[in-house]
């Protein structure tokens, strides 16, 4: 078989994976969100909300948001907790952290937020709300709600279509998305792999050393 029908048939087989991740997108995109963010990563937490919701697609974990500022009196606290080692260890492999500036993203969670004064909401990829904590919480309210809520989850995250393909072969994926031009997609989907599943992961490596960097 020549390369070139050997790399339309990687295309092919991916594109079921493609599809299979818009689903769990769509599930995950609870409310709109703004692309601008001044927080910073802290810990397992990342900025953004449509970020937050394409990592948690990607991994099939539970979305932990917390909503607060940069300039917030609390942040330097907030920080400090969420990079523990405590809270840190309970959100794998279970959790995906979420960092949402109010300021910057008002309409996210807006009516948990105004009407029930919630800082930190918790929710299903299927969009269910889990728990949450009011403004003011504190690490050891966090820890505890991360323990409560990781004693009622059964079973492992299900890893997206493209996520499980990554990780089996990562060169035919990289490949295929190439070839549909989508190959900024393609570095970004490697990033997220290279955040959970770590640096030396050989899949990881692979895919990589395939986008070329």
């Amino acid at each position: 078989m020549s390369q070139k029908a050997k790399r339309g048939i990687a295309a092919m087989v991916l594109v079921g994976g493609l599809v299979g991740l818009g689903v769990y997108l769509a599930v995950a995109s609870v409310s709109p969100a703004a692309t601008a963010q001044a927080l910073p990563d802290t810990g397992r937490f990342r900025g953004g909300s449509e970020l937050g919701a394409e990592r948690a697609g990607f991994s099939g974990k539970t979305m932990v948001t917390v909503f607060t500022s940069a300039a917030a009196p609390d942040w330097p606290a907030i920080a400090a907790c969420l990079e523990s080692a405590e809270v840190t260890a309970l959100m794998d492999p279970y959790f995906v952290g979420i960092l949402v500036d109010e300021a910057l993203e008002p309409t996210v969670e807006e009516v948990l937020r105004t009407r029930d004064g919630l800082r930190l909401v918790v929710r299903g990829l299927n969009g269910a709300f889990l728990g949450g904590l009011p403004a003011g919480f504190t690490c050891a309210e966090l820890v505890e709600l991360l323990k409560s809520l990781r004693q009622r989850i059964f079973f492992e995250p299900e890893k997206s279509p493209i996520y499980a393909n990554l990780l089996e072969r990562p060169e035919a994926v990289v490949d295929a998305m190439a070839l549909q031009g989508e190959a900024v997609k393609a570095a970004k989907f490697v990033a997220f792999l290279e955040e959970l599943e770590g640096a030396a992961s050989p899949a990881v490596l692979a895919a990589k050393a395939r986008l070329g960097q």
